[in-house]
């Protein structure tokens, strides 16, 4: 594969490159680039704007000095998420050891503006309910819930960011549903639980 090849597969080995030989500001371009998806792929997963914050910062700090181990081949988007879940799973259960932190998504409390007071409390009822839910199960099946529903990754990618089969990420992802839907229903009864 010739080097145009490369950076047409992966647009970030230009600046992954410029790291290699020095250039932090390459680094920093990098951070800007996937700050914000990093950040929500760890807060899903930990669940608490602190605690994510310090995690990212972990992951970019890890990923500085792994750098010269990454291997050329791969997209480095997929080995960043890759760092960022493990670091955010081993957070999580570290926390759950410590005391229980509550989930927190911000993005599920967006209400839309155009529907009417009643519909946007129901909503906001349901947002709420994910929450505690999703702080109910386990991190190695919030993680998977996470990637696909709020941040809409296919299957493909799950797996490239899980470093799993898209067997094994589709088996995964079919048992946290399970976790998912039988944990809400013993928080709220029979009450409907699709993800």
């Amino acid at each position: 594969m010739t080097r145009t090849d490369s950076a047409d597969i992966d647009p970030d080995q230009r600046l992954v490159d410029l790291v290699l030989r020095g250039d932090m500001d390459a680094f920093d371009r990098l951070v800007e680039r996937h700050h914000a998806f990093v950040y929500n792929i760890v807060h899903g997963v930990v669940g608490n704007a602190d605690e994510a914050a310090d995690v990212v910062q972990e992951v970019f700090l890890l990923v500085l000095r792994k750098l010269v181990s990454f291997r050329r081949g791969s997209r480095f988007a997929t080995w960043l998420y890759r760092v960022a879940v493990n670091r955010a799973l081993d957070r999580a259960r570290s926390l759950s050891r410590r005391r229980w932190v509550p989930f927190v998504a911000e993005t599920l409390n967006i209400v839309d503006p155009a529907i009417g007071p009643e519909a946007a409390a129901t909503q906001q009822s349901d947002a709420d309910r994910v929450q505690a839910t999703m702080a109910a199960i386990a991190p190695n099946h919030r993680d998977v819930l996470v990637l696909k529903y709020f941040q809409e990754m296919s299957i493909e990618e799950i797996s490239e960011v899980l470093g799993c089969s898209q067997d094994a990420a589709k088996v995964r992802l079919h048992r946290a549903r399970i976790h998912f839907r039988d944990k809400f229903r013993s928080m709220y009864g029979d009450a409907d639980a699709s993800l």
